[in-house]
Formats: C-alpha cells, structure tokens, sequence
C-alpha cells in the first residue's frame, strides 16, 4: 500500500468509507484511519499506536467486523468497525 494522497476503501453492505490520510513523509502509510459516512460526516478517526514518535499504519484491511492495522513499530492493532474503538493490541515482533 503506497499512499501518496487520500486513499478511501469502501466499507462492504454499507455507503461508508475508510479513508487512509497519508504521513507526510512520502513512504507511503497511513496517518490516520477514518470512516465517512456517505454525506462526508466523520463517524470516528484511530491514529496508529504512539509508542513511536513517527509512528504509522503499514497495513490497513478490513475482516468482518474490525478494522485491522499493522504499524511500523511492530503492532498490530484490531478496531471495531462501527466505533472505531480499540479491540486489541498485539506486538507481533
């Protein structure tokens, strides 16, 4: 995943999306993960875990109900689709 601007993916059986804003170091991940609603309206936005400085998502994809991210710093992390609201945190290094 290489993102050099707003990247959105829609959400399956919903008019939402996800959309990916990117770091602004230009390597390509993600800053922040937010979901839209189909009017624009921000339902709820997760930023990667700060155990890093510069911290950011390496992998963002949808399973079922969650959201799952991996940072860079080695997490990965599950967030609840509908509320955006952390599920679990594994430190996968």
């Amino acid at each position: 995943m290489m993102l050099s601007m707003l990247t959105t993916t829609p959400i399956p059986d919903s008019d939402d999306t996800l959309d990916l804003a990117p770091t602004d170091d230009g390597l390509g991940y993600a800053a922040s993960i937010t979901r839209r609603g189909s009017d624009g309206s921000v339902r709820w936005t997760a930023i990667p875990p700060k155990v890093e400085p510069q911290d950011a998502c390496t992998v963002v994809r949808l399973e079922g109900p969650c959201v799952i991210a991996n940072s860079w710093s080695g997490y990965l992390v599950q967030l609840d689709l509908e509320t955006g609201d952390e599920l679990a945190r594994t430190f996968t290094k």
